[in-house]
């Protein structure tokens, strides 16, 4: 994860759009194509049979591409990490006694990149806010370091806090290339680590008193005090997901 302004889908494919297969374009290639019986599938004219020979070669060199530009994100992965780390230390660096956070150099440095981030600014809600200061660092890793369309994780690294027990909250996404053709991929499960709230401190609820039902003047005057659900990051990022 960069905490500059950049693109982050699940389903976006790590080696920029896929250029379509000629014949998927033009229709004579279709998905069912592939689970028709012999006894089902017509018969192709031998231009399309040839041009099918061409495709599948074809997709095997955009196949080669992929793994060969998935090679150059590990390399690269891996030369840039250092400098994430050195990143986090500089933030976790605490000048004077300013209020204890996630980060004590810079107070609320996650927060606002997350707030200016188009993939998780509609997510943060204001009561959220003072939850997000405990944030120290975001992490990610593929599933397979070979095979990006497997999936992978995201790690949110928090400092001790009011708000929940949990030092570390993950979501993993499993994912798989289903139509190689052009790179389209699906999440098949989502998994996220359950927060462990504070007594009290649960932001994705909201106490709300509600007078009791009935008549009666000593009815109206007893009241009922409920948690029901609102809107937040902690709900909403953190859902698990199963196809």
């Amino acid at each position: 994860f960069d905490s500059r302004a950049g693109s982050f889908s699940p389903t976006h494919h790590p080696t920029g759009p896929r250029r379509p297969s000629p014949l998927r374009a033009m229709g004579l290639v279709k998905k069912g194509d592939a689970e028709a019986t012999p006894a089902e599938a017509p018969e192709d004219p031998p231009v399309v049979k040839q041009l099918k020979e061409l495709d599948d070669k074809y997709l095997e060199l955009e196949k080669e591409y992929d793994r060969e530009v998935q090679k150059l994100l590990v390399k690269f992965s891996a030369l840039q990490q250092p400098l994430l780390e050195e990143r986090k230390q500089v933030l976790l660096t605490s000048e004077g006694d300013g209020p204890t956070t996630g980060t004590p150099a810079l107070s609320g440095f996650w927060l606002k990149a997350m707030q200016h981030h188009p993939n998780f600014e509609d997510f943060i809600q204001e009561w959220d806010e003072p939850v997000m200061e405990f944030l120290q660092d975001i992490t990610k890793a593929h599933a397979d370091e070979e095979d990006s369309n497997k999936g992978f994780k995201l790690v949110f690294h928090f400092s001790e806090n009011p708000y929940f027990t949990n030092l570390e909250i993950e979501k993993s996404y499993t994912t798989k290339l289903t139509n190689p053709y052009c790179g389209e991929i699906d999440v098949q499960e989502i998994k996220c680590t359950p927060i462990e709230w504070k007594a009290g401190k649960d932001v994705t609820v909201e106490r709300v008193t509600k007078k009791a039902k009935g008549g009666g003047a000593k009815k109206a005057k007893q009241k009922k005090e409920k948690d029901e659900p609102r809107p937040s990051f902690f709900r909403e990022f953190f859902r698990n997901l199963k196809e």
